[in-house]
């Protein structure tokens, strides 16, 4: 992990009333002893090893039952050593082949042996954060459909139409090259998405699952009973779409619960939240995994209870993606963390803004949402990420 920040002692944690898929719906930081009750306490080790609760058995089982159907070429190039460095770098929110993805294509699999690789991603995620993952790969179909408009392949919201000046840390988001075409190409669609190990899938060792393609990027690592998605990308452009007759709108909780975190704010909180600098894509995106900058924005302990409720729904949004037991008590641990964390916003407020960005900020915990330019289509597209500050691809 390139940066982690000390935590300090934090804040009681407060109830939960209906966490799992639909998120906190009640919060205080003066908490009664029955509100205490209705969680788990987490225990202090959490704070540098995670929360616990993973069903690691389920995700081996399904892992190992997908190895078992490839040939032995296709297993070592599925597999990794934990310590690769590719895992850093075999994530993106660029189509191939701009980036170039670890393991193993699923267009290039047999029926089977996809039916077994999403089985994984299945053990691994939540209702909720499967079907977002099958929403992401349908979204990344209906770029493909598009009319190609430029040289190469076409472009459907892999960045920014320009490139951004600076890096991170110094208040200048990731980007992409310049000028990108839109519409489809032969590089989208939801055979473009891949599967990897790294680390041998065990209940004792640590081993991370990457899966991603376009629009989504999962590093799930897990060390016995603790899991960590440090850092997962998720993405959609067009915000909304029909195809085959359905219709589709990826990451509409996360959109919503965003918007109305921020616009939770008084008119000052919201001049006090405001960050310096402005945003046309993600901070800590693909192939910037740190350090973290210093936390701007509003401390959420500071907030009302009713504006805490707001930022917890949108925190669980994304934690929520992971399984049911392990995102209770991760999205716990990051709530007894409020008197170090920070709601923070930049460029706008509201959905239909091209440049409205939120971001969460903990000693844990770290949200980004970034609207922004269509590449393919005429309206805004999306780009978020979620990282764990102190579990950035596993611990150390």
């Amino acid at each position: 992990m390139n940066s982690v920040r000390l935590v300090r002692p934090a804040v009681a944690v407060t109830a939960c009333l209906s966490l799992g898929v639909t998120g906190c719906a009640a919060l205080n930081s003066a908490s009664s002893g029955a509100e205490l009750a209705a969680i788990k306490a987490i225990p202090a080790s959490a704070r540098h090893f995670g929360a616990g609760g993973a069903n690691t058995a389920q995700v081996v089982k399904a892992a190992n039952a997908f190895l078992a159907t490839l040939s032995d070429e296709q297993r070592d190039a599925a597999l990794y050593s934990f310590d690769d460095p590719v895992k850093k770098t075999g994530w993106s929110n660029f189509p191939i082949p701009v980036v170039q993805r670890n393991g193993l294509k699923l267009g290039d699999l047999t029926d089977e042996q996809q039916a077994a690789a999403l089985k994984v991603m299945r053990a691994a995620l939540s209702k909720q954060g499967y079907q977002e993952l099958v929403d992401i790969r349908t979204s990344d179909d209906y770029l493909a459909s598009l009319p190609n408009t430029g040289p190469g392949g076409g472009g459907g919201g892999g960045g920014p139409t320009g490139t951004p000046t600076g890096t991170p840390p110094t208040g200048t988001p990731t980007g992409g090259p310049t000028g990108r075409p839109g519409g489809g190409g032969a590089s989208f669609g939801s055979e473009w998405y891949y599967l990897s190990f790294f680390g041998k899938p065990s209940t004792k060792g640590e081993f991370m699952v990457q899966y991603g393609g376009h629009h989504a990027a999962y590093n799930i690592t897990y060390a016995g009973r603790n899991v960590t998605m440090s850092p997962t990308l998720t993405g959609v452009e067009p915000m909304e779409f029909d195809q085959d007759g359905v219709h589709y709108a990826p990451l509409a909780d996360k959109r919503a619960a965003s918007i109305a975190a921020v616009q939770s704010l008084t008119a000052d909180q919201l001049a006090a939240a405001e960050i310096d600098g402005s945003f046309d894509d993600l901070y800590l995106g693909p192939g910037h995994d740190g350090p973290f900058p210093t936390p701007q924005g509003v401390r959420v302990s500071d907030l009302s209870r009713k504006q805490r409720r707001a930022v917890t729904k949108m925190l669980a949004t994304w934690v929520d993606d992971l399984n049911e037991k392990a995102a209770r008590r991760l999205l716990a641990k990051y709530v007894s963390e409020y008197d170090e964390t920070y709601l923070g916003w930049s460029g706008g407020t509201t959905l239909d803004n091209n440049q409205t960005y939120v971001r969460i900020d903990g000693p844990s915990a770290w949200v980004e949402f970034s609207n922004q330019p269509g590449a393919s289509t005429s309206g805004v597209h999306q780009h978020t990420i979620f990282r764990d500050e102190t579990a950035d691809y596993g611990w150390e």
